[in-house]
């Protein structure tokens, strides 16, 4: 074999094997990233493209899965596909309990549970915000446009109206306000019961909401009215609150040995107010003012009756919803104001 055949058999040998390696990149890759247009060319379609290249493709059983110029990054297994927030899509699917939605990012990671059954897209102040409901309860969670929770907590309802949120729960309604900034807490309503007399809560001040949240308030509003359920009617399940110091919650008229029993009867007025901080650390007292009935025996022993009005101050230190702590709990005044018996003239 001379130098000329040797050559040309060499730059076939070295042909063959680019062609092999080539073939084995093609499987690998095809394995690992397939072609949008391989396979079932005619069967997919492009059905959206958001501004950074990503599409969203439709396969031929009607399943939505994402590209990137033409390879795929999700599968499509998917029942609907939307783009939405950053790296996002709201994505549904199929399960034993029906149609779910939830989101995935690019990739065909689960970024959002599959647990709701809608996820509708809001907007305020042009900022995007999304609402995703559980059908069965009625239970709202709010996301904003990345789909981070706004609150930690769930909603009856969500209205939006121009620059405006309105929530509302089992316990009232609350109102945000956004801008270019955030959510400002602008607004709380609440309406709730004290030892099943009713009362109502509201809160305007911007400088107190500021350093509130709705969990927080609620938590205060249902401390307070295990309190004094506590301390008029003598409701022991007080008794049972987490962390409680007895000694530092005083019954109503303790000290006054000839009260036999007091009955709550109305609650006028209720309030929250924050009263300055601790280390660093916010104190609130919720101020109720309380109608109540007691019952007493006169210096001879004479069983009597009386209304009078009492208030009662609850204290509560804490800057979050998870270091909120009542701390004391008491009365004025600490002792009752007796009528005074008439003289009867001669």
């Amino acid at each position: 074999m001379n130098n000329r055949t040797k050559l040309i058999v060499s730059l076939l040998f070295i042909v063959l094997i680019i062609l092999a390696v080539a073939i084995t990149r093609f499987y690998l890759n095809g394995d690992n990233n397939p072609d949008i247009n391989g396979g079932n060319a005619d069967s997919e379609k492009i059905i959206a493209v958001n501004e950074q290249g990503f599409s969203i493709f439709s396969d031929a059983n009607g399943l939505y899965g994402v590209s990137e110029s033409g390879r795929i990054l999700a599968a499509s297994e998917w029942n609907s596909l939307e783009f939405a927030g950053e790296n996002v899509c709201i994505a549904s699917k199929k399960t034993s309990d029906g149609l779910k939605y939830g989101c995935i990012d690019f990739d065909g990671n689960i970024t959002v549970p599959l647990i709701y059954s809608g996820i509708e897209k809001k907007i305020a102040a042009e900022k995007d915000f999304y609402c995703a409901s559980v059908k069965d309860d009625s239970n709202i969670v709010l996301y904003d446009g990345n789909f981070v929770p706004c609150f930690s907590n769930v909603w009856n309802s969500c209205t939006f109206s121009g620059n405006e949120i309105r929530l509302v729960d089992e316990s009232g309604s609350y109102s945000y306000e956004v801008s270019e900034s955030g959510l400002f807490f602008r607004s709380a309503n609440l309406l709730g019961e004290i030892a099943d007399k009713p009362y109502e809560l509201n809160i305007y001040s911007r400088v107190l909401l500021s350093k509130l949240t709705p969990v927080m308030i609620e938590k205060m509003v249902r401390f307070t009215d295990s309190y004094i359920s506590y301390a008029v009617n003598d409701d022991n399940a007080f008794m049972n609150e987490p962390g409680v110091d007895l000694w530092q919650f005083k019954k109503l008229f303790q000290n006054s040995k000839e009260v036999s029993r007091t009955e709550l009867e109305a609650i006028p007025e209720i309030h929250i107010y924050n009263v300055g901080s601790e280390d660093g650390i916010s104190v609130f007292d919720v101020s109720v003012s309380a109608d109540v009935k007691i019952s007493y025996a006169t210096e001879e022993d004479v069983p009597q009756t009386m209304d009078t009005t009492v208030k009662a101050a609850v204290r509560f230190r804490g800057n979050y919803e998870t270091d909120l702590e009542a701390v004391s709990g008491s009365f004025e005044p600490q002792s009752p104001e007796y009528p005074q018996e008439e003289t009867i003239a001669e």
